[in-house]
């Protein structure tokens, strides 16, 4: 696992939690795989939150992620950190369950009213991301984010934990569930 200077990941139980500190910013994640609870999200942009919501609830993952300004609340930062820190977490995660036979790839087609999607992910050591936006590639913005950044969380939480990430995005409808 990569090593990122202010950066650690703390696991107690089922819980892993990572603490990002940098110049710009106090990053807090954690992902815990106990009984479902209420998610505590802060990261200063309500869609992100959201995602971020949507994602445990589909993952069946307790999701928690806060983001602290130190400097200037700078969209693509919030979202690139937060990526590393979920990334260290779940790459951690990963590595601690591969001795009880969890799998380290995997993929998903999702489907949320008009809008469809096929996500991949491999924890192979590498960290690399393709997104192909196909019909949403006209997108510039969702609520308060814009599609840019959304990019750059999953190129920080590839590089976080060392996987590589293919997102492809279906469809051409005008509607924030392509994000």
């Amino acid at each position: 696992m990569t090593e990122y200077k202010g950066m650690a990941v703390e696991r107690d139980g089922d819980s892993y939690t990572t603490r990002r500190e940098s110049r710009e910013a106090l990053v807090q994640t954690t992902l815990d795989f106990g009984p479902r609870r209420d998610p505590k999200l802060d990261t200063t942009l309500a869609f992100f939150d959201h995602m971020l919501e949507m994602l445990g609830w589909y993952a069946d993952i307790n999701v928690d992620a806060s983001y602290e300004v130190r400097t200037y609340r700078l969209m693509h930062v919030v979202m690139e950190d937060i990526g590393l820190a979920l990334g260290a977490a779940a790459g951690q995660a990963i590595s601690d369950r591969i001795a009880d036979g969890v799998e380290s790839n995997g993929f998903a087609y999702g489907v949320m009213d008009e809008a469809s999607a096929l996500a991949q992910i491999s924890f192979e050591g590498r960290a690399n991301t393709f997104v192909k936006r196909g019909g949403a590639s006209s997108f510039e913005r969702v609520e308060d984010v814009l599609c840019v950044d959304l990019v750059a969380f999953f190129e920080g939480f590839s590089q976080g934990a060392r996987c590589t990430i293919q997102l492809d995005l279906f469809d051409d409808s005008n509607d924030p569930h392509h994000a």
